[in-house]
């Protein structure tokens, strides 16, 4: 049951100031998963196009085995390369697969 006694001033100003204090928080809390979305956004393009650099990167360097294997051989290639001659070879079986 409600009291019928009245709320003291004093009261409703610490109900007021316990109520800024809470908006203010939340208005706090909200501003930064804004900037936390916005750096996790930048973050990923950031990331997508050094995957992209990393992808070109390691297309170059087995394009260059296949070239050496071609020139020199599957076994002076994986030699000069420091490579393992299955390691050669994959990467040629890969070059004709993605060549089609």
């Amino acid at each position: 049951m409600p009291s019928k006694a009245p709320v003291s001033l004093a009261a409703r100003e610490r109900l007021r100031d316990h109520q800024a204090a809470a908006v203010k928080a939340v208005g706090a809390h909200s501003a930064a998963l804004t900037r936390l979305d916005a750096v996790m956004s930048r973050r990923a393009e950031v990331l997508a196009a050094q995957d992209s650099l990393v992808a070109a990167a390691s297309a170059e360097v087995e394009s260059a085995v296949v070239t050496a294997a071609h020139v020199m051989g599957i076994d002076v290639a994986a030699t000069l390369l420091d490579l393992t001659k299955a390691e050669v070879r994959r990467v040629i079986k890969a070059a004709k697969v993605a060549a089609g």
